[in-house]
Formats: C-alpha cells, structure tokens, sequence
C-alpha cells in the first residue's frame, strides 16, 4: 500500500470540495451534490463522503448551514456545506502545502 499515494489522493479530494465550494451560490452546495459529482468523476466509489468533510470541518474550513448537521450525517440528512471565513482566507491565501489540501 502506497500511502504517499493516498495521502495525495486525499489531498486532491478535500482541494476538490474547496473549490466546489466557491463556485456554489454564497460558497455553498448540499453535500448529496458534491458526493454525485466526485461518484461521477470517479474520485470515490461510495456517496458518503464523509471523511473528506470531517477533515475540512475540523480545520474550521466548512461548516454546516444547520447545527444540528456532522460530517458523517451530511449526506444521510441531505446537508448543506459552506465556506467559512477561514475557508475563504485559506483559498485566496493559495492554500498550504503542509495543511493535506492540495488546491
């Protein structure tokens, strides 16, 4: 198991939630939307896309239009993902190369 291989693939995957994102209307999209495309792209096999949500979640990166949404209900309870400020800052920043997002 090539884990260089899966730490960039995850990488890609989280950059392309990002920039979904941006170009949803007020930096948002429900989560159902961005799960088809990444089945449809071929970037996962299973709609529940949580573990790439947990991960910009816990950066403060996206946040959820209703409190009482997580990342693994997100797509069980069709849950909408924003941008948050820093999420913003983050992107016109270029994003980091250590923060495991490649933009």
């Amino acid at each position: 198991m090539d884990f260089e291989k899966i730490g960039g693939h995850n990488a890609a995957v989280r950059g392309y939630i990002l920039r979904m994102l941006v170009k949803g209307y007020h930096n948002a999209l429900a989560v159902r939307r961005i799960s088809n495309s990444f089945v449809r792209d071929g970037l996962a096999s299973d709609p529940d896309i949580w573990e790439p949500l947990k991960y910009l979640y816990d950066m403060r990166f996206i946040e959820f239009t209703n409190k009482k949404i997580t990342p693994d209900t997100a797509y069980r309870q069709d849950g909408v993902a924003r941008l948050t400020t820093k999420g913003v800052h983050f992107i016109e920043g270029g994003g980091d190369p250590k923060s495991g997002i490649d933009l």
